[in-house]
């Protein structure tokens, strides 16, 4: 290995620094004994030296930091980045590495790519952010498509990623690949896990005539292939009309119409989808990951020219020791709390040890194993192994049934439909789990018997019921508060920590049981008023304005306080006597993931509540909000009234009676339902504080930079004595990508299978294409024929187009979804897509010339279906 240059075949994935993702990929590669084309690799020690050797790195510096991330800014820095690279001078002691390396490989014609240390790392993807130039012959032009390649780490694509990813411009460094070109009859890229629906026992194809260029700028539907890892049977196929390619010319590349009678024909023969299958499987199972592979094929002869691992998939990993054994994770705060935003490590750690508290109080103390074998991390989020629970077909049966009360209706319809999909997996009794009852002990029964009768205690005495379910959450909160102050060591601390994460459980036990029954109230009330009544719709007023609860409760004391604030002529501020009191009664919620501890309080942060109060101030609506919650709650009355009534005509006064207690009762009780979250932010807000003080601890010992990194870390981490900062780091970065993923997956199998939203079919004012990137947008449609009208954009506006290649990828940063007319899930739109969390659908035939500027759609990624609003 020289100085600035070496062999494609010296590197190593170690050496990334040196030589950059791409090339240490294909170093491997080669190692390993896969078709790859040699060449060599420009090191990045080599982009460094150009830079100092061209006083370049202080201008660049001054350039990027001038820009504030808009089109118009980044647009001026990397055109003046550009020319600076291209006045530069390659220092010759790099020439002569280049020259002696090149005509020992034979001074053949080159594809020159960028291999940035930066790319193609895990979470990353820059796939079609940096330069690739093919077709390139001579020193001369080798020497000026590496300038142009440096450039490219620079270019408008390049930067506008790194900035919506957070990532530093400084440190950053350029290798190049200079590799023997492939003639190619053919080409494509092979992904090793299906990255549409996230399965990876899938390989999907894709294939078109001439280099790949048409392929990855999407300018081209390609050919593609679902394969079954398990089976290689190809399981799916779409042979396309090729209308263009790619092709050679004297200098460079250009796009060519493809001979009519090979558009519509197969570019690959069962043999060659076969072969291409085994060899991508084999460099998936090298790499230990899911890979994106680009191959070419020349006179009967496959090539793969790079690699890189799939980024853009939902993260899940093998839980069980049996493959074969199919298994469905449902989201769990997804489902029963509407959370998308994934837990910190420590949030994690804290509802993983409640479950672990709740199972050791309740669980069998005979029960080998581990008892929390259910309960998965999956991109910081809670996901529950379900499937025993629908080997039952009577719990499925309760699944479909289950409309009222059904917490998130999606994620209902996505389990029927992996159910119907997989019923001989799934109902397979052979692998029926542990019956739950065996795994219980005689203290869940007791608290069994004591919730039946508090629920039926509930429908007797409903006020004495109330006043006991906020006088057992106030004893177990100011018992906690004592505690904590008795704490002193950093052991003491941490062990309150995990005994107390189930403490909002505990504290909101008795409002849990006594509100219980009333779950089924309005199904039980409904059944009896359609068995005498044709109109039913009086119901809908009784769930309006319930009293008794404490999130209504807060939000009219808001609304009380910026009345009196307003009477006086004053805006809201924290000095305010009932702005105080308010704080000190609800400033325990947080305006972010309420059920993770590292969560910022509102009494730590009251921004959110004073701006809330001064807009109710500003606007004057605090009467009109006040008024609606009074005559709502009036209109409840009214309508039990007109309920019994008509029950009293059509069913006799007995069933007429019967259905007003059930109602009455329902507004007596249903109220306390939030009582439960209420008490766990106060238990989680006490548990914070005294992490936080951990986290004063571990900066005085030098373990954390801040006090706040506590959460980024666990207990598990705590304990060990270690320095932290390095996880922290670690974490943080995870912990940042997944919060800018837009939506997480509702349902997962054990294949990978990420299942967003249901299977739609488009109907009447609706489009139907290829769902490529997840996610549900309605909005403004803008139709752009060309990345240079992209001033016509504004923020939120849906791009349509009928194909875009990486000039494209700044405006990316202003729409709120994209349609295109071709491409498949693996060209430019789909993947920058993808990566930027913009739902999309492509292959929408005509989509420019049947959708009109102005017009609002609604476009679902994930189901490829695109409704017209209005036009």
């Amino acid at each position: 290995m020289g100085k600035y240059v070496c062999n494609i075949a010296e590197i190593r994935k170690d050496d990334v620094l040196k030589g950059g993702g791409k090339a240490a990929n294909l170093g491997e590669m080669i190692d390993a004994g896969f078709p790859v084309p040699g060449g060599f690799v420009v090191l990045t020690d080599s982009y460094k030296r150009f830079l100092e050797k061209n006083n370049l790195e202080k201008d660049i510096k001054v350039l990027i930091n001038k820009v504030k991330c808009n089109d118009s800014d980044i647009n001026k820095a990397v055109k003046k980045i550009k020319n600076l690279f291209e006045m530069g001078e390659i220092p010759e002691d790099i020439k002569k590495e280049i020259d002696e390396t090149y005509k020992k490989i034979g001074s053949p014609t080159v594809a020159i790519r960028s291999s940035a240390t930066a790319e193609d790392m895990p979470g990353m993807s820059f796939a079609g952010q940096y330069s690739t130039y093919l077709n390139v012959k001579g020193l001369e032009d080798v020497y000026k498509y590496i300038k142009k390649c440096w450039a490219s780490l620079w270019n408008e694509r390049a930067v506008s990623y790194r900035s919506k990813q957070n990532m530093v411009n400084s440190d950053l460094a350029h290798g190049i690949v200079v590799q023997k070109l492939i003639k190619s009859e053919k080409s494509g890229i092979i992904f090793t896990a299906n990255p549409v629906n996230g399965k990876r026992d899938e390989v999907l194809i894709n294939s078109s005539w001439g280099l790949g260029e048409a392929i990855v700028g999407g300018e081209v539907n390609p050919d593609q292939w679902v394969i079954s890892k398990k089976t290689f049977k190809v399981t799916n196929k779409d042979i396309t009309t090729k209308k263009v390619k790619t092709v050679r010319r004297e200098k460079g590349i250009e796009l060519v119409p493809v001979p009519k009678e090979k558009q519509e024909i197969s570019t690959l023969n069962d043999e060659e989808i076969q072969e291409l299958t085994r060899l991508s499987v084999k460099v998936e199972e090298y790499f230990n990951s899911p890979q994106d592979v680009e191959w070419a094929f020349e006179s009967g002869k496959f090539y793969l020219v790079q690699t890189r691992p799939v980024t853009t998939l939902y993260p899940m990993y093998k839980t069980q020791k049996n493959e074969d054994d199919f298994r469905i994770y449902v989201n769990l705060f997804l489902y029963s709390q509407s959370m998308k935003e994934p837990f910190t490590p420590m949030g994690f750690n804290l509802v993983k040890q409640a479950y672990a508290n709740l199972l050791n109080k309740f669980g069998t103390k005979n029960y080998k194993g581990d008892k929390l074998w259910w309960f998965h991390n999956f991109g910081g989020r809670a996901y529950a192994d379900v499937t025993n629970l629908l080997r039952s077909k009577k719990n499925v049966d309760k699944l479909k049934n289950n409309k009222r009360n059904d917490k998130d209706p999606l994620t209902t319809k996505a389990l029927i439909q992996v159910i119907e999909r997989n019923k001989d997996e799934i109902m397979d009794k052979s692998k029926a789990g542990i019956k739950v009852l065996s795994k219980l002990n005689l203290r869940l029964f007791k608290v069994l018997i004591e919730a039946s009768y508090k629920s039926i205690y509930a429908t007797i005495n409903p006020k004495e019921a109330r006043r006991r379910s906020f006088s057992s959450g106030d004893n177990k909160i100011e018992e906690l508060k004592k505690e904590k102050e008795k704490l002193k060591t950093l052991e003491e601390k941490l062990s309150f920590v995990e005994k107390n994460s189930h403490g909002g459980i505990i504290a909101a036990w008795d409002a849990t049981f006594y509100t219980a029954i009333t779950l089924t109230y309005m199904d039980k009330a409904e059944k009896i008023m359609k068995k005498y009544l044709d109109d039913v719709s009086d119901l809908q007023y009784i769930e309006k304005s319930v009293p008794y609860n404490v999130t209504t409760e807060m939000g009219m004391s808001m609304l009380n306080i910026a009345k009196k604030l307003d009477g006086k002529g004053m805006k809201a501020s924290e000095k305010d006597k009932d702005i105080r009191k308010f704080l000190k009664q609800y400033g325990d919620k947080s305006s972010y993931v309420e059920a993770d501890v590292a969560s910022t309080t509102w009494s730590e942060e009251p921004e959110y509540v004073l701006d809330l109060i001064n807009s109710f101030i500003e606007n004057k609506s605090y009467n009109e909000e006040m008024e609606k919650f009074h005559k709502d709650r009036e209109e409840a009355q009214k309508a039990i009234e007109r309920i019994k009534e008509n029950m009293e005509k059509e069913a006799g006064k007995r069933k007429a009676k019967k259905i007003v207690k059930i109602l009455t009762h329902y507004r007596e009780m249903f109220g306390l339902r939030e009582l439960p979250k209420y008490y766990l932010t106060k238990v989680l807000s006490i548990v914070r504080f005294v992490l936080i003080d951990i986290g004063e601890k571990l900066v005085k010992a030098g373990r954390l930079e801040d006090k706040m990194d506590v959460f980024y870390v666990n207990i598990e981490d705590i304990r060990s004595k270690k320095d932290l900062k390095e996880i922290v780091k670690v974490n943080k970065e995870e912990y940042i990508r997944e919060t800018n993923r837009p939506m997480p997956p509702r349902v997962i199998t054990s294949t990978g299978e990420s299942i967003y939203s249901v299977v739609e079919k488009a109907g009447e004012n609706a489009f139907a294409g290829v769902a490529v990137s997840p996610g549900v947008y309605e909005g403004r449609i803008k139709v752009l024929n060309s990345p240079v009208q992209g001033q016509k954009l504004e923020k939120g506006d849906i791009l349509v187009t009928a194909a875009t290649n990486p000039a494209w990828t700044p405006l990316f940063l202003k729409i709120g979804a994209l349609i295109m007319e071709t491409g498949g899930p693996i060209s430019h739109g789909s993947v920058v897509a993808r990566e930027y969390g913009v739902p999309a659908v492509v292959g929408v035939a005509e989509a420019t010339s049947m959708l009109k500027d102005g017009q609002i759609v609604k476009v679902n990624g994930e189901t490829g279906v695109i409704e017209l609003k209005s036009s």
